[in-house]
């Protein structure tokens, strides 16, 4: 499977549209280009200087025909979503002139924009920080219905001919919560499998909550949160036969067939997982960087999940390839 091509052929599908907020960095307007010259999506860049990211542009030889440009001005927004968004600022302690003076700012604009229904995905982050992006999202769009946790995931490209992995696999949560218990990891889990069906509409997803015991192999208090997590999980995709979820796996007894048989026998994850729910941020952060570094495997991400719309954050040193393959992911439905 050349996953690149997936992506983008789903995208195409969706006949979405992005905004995308850091229209000042020209490796967000090389990605823009990318989106519309290839027919993956249209896009929007929000700005407060249309003549500057005209410049910033042509400097860098990048063609913006038929990318919408648009001034932050708050009569392109919903008007009351708007009202809504200032009342809940405002009964947090913020003054009114304050909370409508965050609308003018790219991200909580590209947010807005987003919530009253004039584009698909908003996708930011290459030169905001997590949080900000988080924060933005979290106040303009809120979490999904049933989640609390707002998370992350890395699509893990394998390198070709890896001897175990032939297909990408998802690790989750690697970017956002350090250490979540047991509701927190089953929700992460069911944003991660809601984020894979998209990615891979008709493949059954095999969860595998993880931690350094398999079974009942050790004994710990810190196994508690994942032995609990694993209930509950199950418990939510008890009706759903196109999802497997089993724990706690160690991370060989759950990708390697035949460490999968030996340790947990019988198990319909053990062996075949392609969702890699890790314990917490210090392993999620750790393993796809040693995936990544030592396995040669490609890290797209981190991509969050658990908000009601589509958002997604990206690394700051992301390349304009970066953030034109998650925009497009971002785009599936």
């Amino acid at each position: 499977m050349d996953i690149r091509e997936h992506i983008l052929e789903l995208a195409k599908k969706s006949k979405g549209k992005v905004i995308l907020p850091e229209s000042f960095d020209a490796r967000v307007l090389k990605a823009a280009e990318m989106l519309t010259k290839n027919g993956v999506a249209s896009v929007v860049l929000p700005t407060e200087n249309i003549e500057e990211v005209k410049k910033i542009a042509a400097n860098a030889s990048i063609d913006l025909s038929g990318i919408e440009i648009i001034n932050m001005d708050q009569s392109l927004l919903d008007n009351n979503k708007v009202k809504d968004f200032v009342a809940a600022r405002t009964k947090k302690g913020m003054a009114e002139q304050d909370a409508l003076a965050l609308l003018k700012k790219p991200l909580y604009f590209s947010m807005m924009y987003l919530k009253s229904g004039k584009c698909n995905a908003c996708v930011g982050g290459a030169v905001y920080d997590t949080a900000d992006v988080l924060r933005a999202g979290i106040h303009v769009i809120g979490t999904a219905e049933g989640i609390k946790v707002i998370s992350s995931y890395f699509l893990m490209i394998p390198p070709e001919n890896h001897s175990i992995i032939k297909e990408p696999v998802m690790f989750t949560d690697c970017g956002v919560n350090p250490d979540p218990q047991a509701l927190g990891l089953k929700d992460i889990a069911v944003s991660t499998v809601t984020n894979f069906k998209k990615l891979f509409p008709g493949k059954t997803a095999n969860v595998a909550m993880l931690s350094f015991s398999t079974k009942g192999s050790a004994n710990n208090k810190v196994l508690e949160k994942v032995i609990e997590a694993t209930k509950l999980t199950k418990e939510h995709f008890k009706e759903q036969n196109d999802v497997n979820v089993d724990g706690e796996l160690q991370f060989d007894a759950s990708v390697v067939p035949a460490v999968g048989e030996r340790k947990a026998p019988g198990s319909a994850v053990a062996g075949k997982a392609n969702i890699l729910v890790f314990p917490d941020l210090n392993a999620g952060n750790i393993g796809y960087k040693i995936a990544e570094r030592f396995g040669g495997f490609q890290a797209l991400g981190p991509i969050i999940q658990g908000l009601s719309l589509p958002v997604s954050d990206l690394s700051r040193g992301s390349s304009a390839e970066d953030i034109y393959l998650i925009s497009a992911i971002m785009l599936l439905k």
